[in-house]
Order: C-alpha cells, then structure tokens, then sequence
C-alpha cells in the first residue's frame, strides 16, 4: 500500500470514527446500558471467541489442547460446563438489563423473555462445545475406544438438565413468599438508596432477584462439589475433568460474583475493578498470602560436601572395565510436556539402541523444566541394577507424557481463585503439611500418580546415587530475586560465595524436599504453575522460577560442572566425554516462508511470543559457542593453571592429545507437528515424539554406530 493510499484510508477511517460517535451521542441510554452490562457482556464474548482465540491466533500453542478432550464423560463436563455459564450469563445481563433503570435512573427496559433467554444460552455455549467435539473426535476413538456421539448426546442431556433445573427452581422460589420475606429483611438493614434495584415501587422483591439468588446458590454446591470430588489425587488412570471445564467454571462464578458487585457498586460510581483488586491486594497483605513449596527437617541426611560429586562420577565410571573411560553427560531442554516425552522417549531410546552400558556410563543428567519432569520419571524408574528394565521403557514414556493440564485447572479453579477474590483464609492446606493448596501443589499430585516410587525424595535419592544406581539429577531452576541459576539436586556443587549459581543443599542444609517438588520448581512455567518460595521460615527465603529464564537448555551448569570434573585429580581417568544435548523443539537452521501475523495481534501478544522465541533461539547460540570453547580447550589438553600451553595452543593450534568431548544434539525434528507449550499431549502428538525418535535414529545412524563402538554389547 503506498503512501496516498494509506493517507486516503486513515481520513476515511476517521470519518468514519466521527460519524460514529455522533450518532452514538443519540443513543446515550444505549452507552450507559453497556456499561452497566459489561461484566455479562465481557463473558458473553469469551465464551463465543474464546476457541477462536485457542486455535486461530499466536497462543494456539499454548491454549489449543484445552479443547482436546480424551474421553466421552470429559466431553460431557464440557458441554455442560458451557451451557451452565451460557445460563450464569445471561441470567445476570437479563435482571441488570431490567432492573436498571430503579437503581441508574435510566429508561426502562424490558425483560428477556425467558424461551429467548435459554435460548441464548445455548448459542453462548455452541462455539466451546462445537470446537470441543471437533478437536477431540479423534482422540476419544484412540484413548477412550469409543464413539464420541455418546459424549455429544449426554452432553446435550446435561446441558437439557441444567435448563430444566434452573426453570422449575426460579418459578418454584420466585413463588416462595418465605424466601422473599427474608431477602427483605436483610435488604431493609441497608440505606434506602441502596435498596433501589433490589425493591421495586411497591416494595416488593425486584424481579429476578430471588431466582438469581436461588441460582447463586445452586452454582456454589455445583463449584462446592466440584473441589471434592475432582480433587487431585496420586492414582494412575483416575477420572479426571478436563481444563477446559474448570475455565467454563470459572467464567460462571465471575459473571455471578463480579456482575453482582458492580450491579452494587455502580450506583456509587465505585469503578469495580479498582475495588476487587484493592480487595485482593488488602487480603493478600492481612492474611500474608503467597505460594509455598513443601520442604522438611531431614535430620539423619548427612548432606554431601561440594567434592562428593566428583566421588560420585569416578565410581560410576569404574563399571567400566577399561582404563580409558567415557563419561556420558545429558542436558535436557525445557518445553512443557513436549520436552517432558521427548526426554523421556530420546533416554529409553539410546538405551534399546545401545545397552545398558550406555546408561550407566551417565555421570548426570542437566535438565530444564520440562525436561526434568521427563528426568524424573526416567529415573524413578531404575532398578538396583543401575538402569531400568526393559519393561519400564514404555512406562516411562507413557508417565512422561500423561496429561497434567487438568490438575492445574482443578487448582486455579479452586485454590487459587479463592486466593484471588479474596478468600485465601478457605484455601485448605495439604494432608500432614502447613504447605497451602494450589496448583503447584495439584501437578505434583498428579505426577506422584504416575510415578513407581512417589515418595522419593532427594535424600532417598542420595542413597541410589552412593550405591551408583542413578546418575545424578541437576533440576535447574532460577531464583527469583537475583536472576541466578538454582540447581535442586541430592549432590552439594556450590559455595554460598558462588556467584554464578546456588544449590538446594547450600541453601537449605537442614532440609529435604520431595523429587516432584524439585521437578515442579525447575519446571515453573509462567502461570501453569506459581512462583514460589519455601514452607518454613529460613534464613534465604527466595522465591523459585522456572529454570528457562537463565538457560533453557541445562548447557551451562554442564559446562561449569565439567569444567571443575576435568580440572580435578580424578580427570586423568577420563579420556572421552559424550554431552548429549536434547532439544524438545525443532531450531531455525532452515526457516521456512513467515506470512506474518496481523499487526494488531502482534501489538497484543507480540511481546510475548517474542520473549519464548529469543530466549530459546539466543541461549542456543551462547550454548553453542561455549561447547565449542570447552571442546577446543580440553582436546588439547591445556589447564587453567598451566600458561604456557595456553599460549601455545593460541598461537600454534597445536597442542597434546587430551580429553576428546562428543558434542551430540538430538532436536526434535522440524516439520512433524507444531509442538505444544502446554502441559497436554494429544495421542496424535505422543505419536509424533515416537516416530520422530525413529526418523532420527535413521537419519544419524552414523551416530548411533560410533556409539555402539564406544559401547559394546
């Protein structure tokens, strides 16, 4: 578009802004009804745009497996779930529609007829349940085997049954003379001004005020039972609703709870937003709400000196009946659930390939957000034998990849909601713990589930890692504070002093924590799961993030730790060095044609896609170069505290034969699906990370035989 073009369209827009504006000057009462309206207005959209928003635009990543259900009586919560907040919508719209003009002084306005009401209930609720069953079509025939028209039919009869409830309950106690009687009387404890809207002229009830009551309280058993009975719980294969439900739920209880409050406080010009968030902020400053990780007094471990690790590295490596030993060192990329399979699949991968040899040639394991889920569960898997079983192999990946998307929808929907409005004095605390609920809380539940052993702790840990059972687990985290890396781990690598990083043991000398805390920690993906800082008072009390904030790729703890191994008195065992690095998403060596997306999209989200792409893209690079420094370094040989050959490797290139470091990076490869940021995998999507380890085992068969050489069976 050149110049003249442009310049001829922006007088035309603003034309057409003015023209607009004036003629909206003759439609005052209409501005003022849709301000008085705009918190069931603002739902209403959402649920009509909001699959639109998840599938269509730069957070489809992020947000489209909310709408992928796995089974029939998830596809019914849905449906259900949606026509309730269709109902809690257009309930409220219709009584401030109405009642407006007793409280505002605003022209009458008729009610909506109860048929249309209903009515448009359902057609809030067709744009979630449609793209619900459209996206979840496949995946109910694989996972659930069975056909998704029974989902669609009793999702239909619920949402049937929610109508009908709602018709017998509002006529029913619209009639009731006993609860209008005692609406009265407290209304009548309130100044007269404020009585208007509630009481009409005559003083009687104002209309649909006893039924939205009657509902209110019909929504809160409904949300009440919800916390019971969908609760989290550490069982493998459990009932589970969906996400996408606890969203519908949400959406309900706001235009109930926040459409009521501004239908209050609108007579008196109080902005509600202003007033919910001073609210909330005053609550969280009274009742001193923040979010905590469980940790507790572990007396009898004797916790490992900064040395110990590199003890720990040189008996694992005397499996090996050679003088010359290889040591096998992992970094495992961040990336949600993705990075969570992907890690899992590439660990149990190598060792079918290679052996067992292979495994236990693995000093540690560096590992990032996602990636230390999948970490977790590789090594929960072990046996006393130094790998796991062949058997646990598809276990492994299968825990790895198992939904817990739900978990974090049961906590903000709940705990966290309640923190959130207010209430944070109701929110629970977990059985045998002073830890409060929330969704951090909810996703380590849901992991122990799937895990063999789902009371490990570091210090249970500690132990396999002495008797060299595991490698040793590095979950890098961030601490909050002061930007620097945290690294949860059995084994103690740091000073305090240590500028550039701290470990749990350090920190915390006198505690233990769970290994689902210390996976949930390094993977604290913004607003999936919360920041968060220790249970116990404690003399650093900092607040935990996820570990992609300062290295998204595990490379730069590996890099300090093999840079302190080499130069210690045991390097001289160690001839070989194999950093397997694991990438979770495709890089952009070869990008491909970019369209773009619309401007005002990218002035909305733009900042934040921004953020995920450079961190990753900018990391890597820094990654790169740094392994090919560390290489370079120690294949010829030259120490820090010798000079000379410093010197001579700078100005000769050539130098002495030293450690040999293999640099292999295994990326998922690019093209096979769009990766989600989530934590749910659709079946389709598990497939993909399953056949991607195949695609690339044949396109680096090369690699995989060189290994096989350093391995054999």
């Amino acid at each position: 578009m050149n110049k003249r073009q442009q310049v001829f369209n922006g007088i035309v827009l603003w034309l057409v802004l003015a023209f607009l504006i004036l003629m909206l000057q003759n439609f005052y009462s209409v501005l003022q009804y849709i301000f008085f309206l705009r918190v069931p207005i603002i739902v209403g959209l959402l649920l009509l745009f909001l699959p639109t928003i998840s599938v269509n635009t730069g957070l489809s990543a992020m947000l489209k497996n909310l709408f992928v259900l796995r089974a029939n009586n998830q596809l019914v919560l849905v449906i259900g779930g949606a026509v309730l907040a269709g109902l809690a919508t257009i309930q409220v719209f219709d009584i401030i529609l109405y009642n407006s003009h007793l409280r505002f002084d605003v022209p009458q306005q008729q009610e909506i007829p109860e048929f249309i009401q209903y009515l448009i209930a359902i057609i809030l609720s067709l744009p979630i349940a449609i793209k619900a069953t459209q996206l979840s079509k496949k995946e109910i025939q694989e996972a659930d085997r069975s056909w998704e028209g029974w989902g669609i039919i009793f999702g239909i009869i619920a949402g049937a049954l929610l109508l009908i409830t709602n018709y017998f309950n509002k006529h029913f106690f619209e009639s009731n003379q006993f609860l209008k009687q005692v609406l009265l009387k407290i209304i009548y404890f309130f100044p007269e001004r404020i009585q208007r809207g509630y009481v009409d002229v005559n003083g009687n009830l104002s209309y649909g005020i006893a039924a939205i009551t009657v509902f209110s309280l019909f929504l809160l058993i409904v949300y009440g039972l919800g916390y019971f009975i969908l609760k989290p719980r550490p069982i493998s294969n459990r009932f589970e609703a969906p996400a996408l439900f606890y969203i519908t739920l949400i959406l309900s209880v706001i235009v109930v709870w926040i459409g009521g409050i501004s239908y209050f406080v609108d007579v008196s010009r109080i902005p509600t937003v202003l007033l919910f968030l001073a609210i909330s902020s005053i609550s969280y400053a009274i009742f001193q709400v923040d979010h905590f990780y469980k940790i507790y007094l572990k007396n009898d471990w004797l916790k490992p000196t900064k040395e110990k690790w590199i003890n720990v590295i040189s008996q694992r490596l005397k499996n090996q009946q050679t003088e010359d030993k290889t040591l096998v060192v992992v970094c495992a990329s961040g990336g949600g659930i993705q990075a969570s399979g992907w890690t899992a699949k590439v660990l149990t991968g190598l060792q079918q390939e290679l052996g067992s040899k292979f495994t236990k040639a693995i000093g540690w394991i560096s590992s990032v957000s996602g990636g230390s889920v999948g970490t977790m569960f590789y090594l929960d898997r072990f046996g006393d034998q130094g790998y796991p079983e062949e058997n646990q192999l598809k276990q492994i990946f299968k825990s790895a990849t198992e939904d817990s998307l739900d978990a974090t929808g049961w906590g903000l929907a709940y705990p966290d909601l309640l923190r959130f409005v207010g209430l944070p004095f109701v929110v629970p605390k977990e059985k045998d713990t002073t830890t409060e609920q929330d969704r951090g809380t909810a996703i380590e539940i849901d992991w122990k589930g799937e895990m063999k052993y789902p009371k490990a702790s570091l210090a249970s840990w500690s132990e396999k890692i002495d008797q060299g059972i595991i490698p040793i687990p590095i979950f890098n985290a961030t601490l909050v504070e002061d930007g620097r890396r945290f690294l949860v781990s059995p084994m103690t690598f740091s000073p305090h002093k240590d500028c550039k990083s701290i470990d749990f043991n350090t920190l915390y000398p006198e505690y233990d924590i769970d290994v689902t805390t210390a996976a949930r920690l390094s993977a604290t993906f913004p607003y999936v799961s919360p920041v968060c800082r220790p249970s116990k008072e404690t003399t650093w009390n900092y607040h935990i993030g996820d570990g992609g904030y300062f290295d998204n790729f595990g490379i730069g703890t590996t890099i300090d730790l093999l840079n302190q191994l080499l130069e210690s008195e045991q390097s001289h065992q160690i001839k070989k060095v194999i950093l397997i690095q694991i990438n979770a998403f495709p890089d952009d060596e070869n990008p491909q044609k970019e369209k773009g997306a619309p401007g005002w999209q990218m002035e909305v989200i733009g900042s934040l896609l921004a953020l995920l792409n450079v961190r990753s893209n900018t990391q890597n690079e820094g990654n790169t170069l740094n392994i090919e420094l560390l290489t370079d370094k120690y294949k010829c040989g030259y120490k820090h505290n010798e000079p000379e050959k410093v010197q001579q490797f700078l100005k000769e290139k050539s130098c002495q034969k030293g450690i040999e470091i293999i640099h292999i990076p295994i990326k998922f490869p690019r093209g096979k699906i769009n990766p989600p940021l989530s934590w749910q995998l659709t079946q389709e999507q598990k497939e993909a990370i399953q056949k991607a380890w195949e695609e690339w085992k044949t396109s680096h068969c090369d690699i995989i035989s060189e290994l096989k050489n350093i391995f054999p069976e």
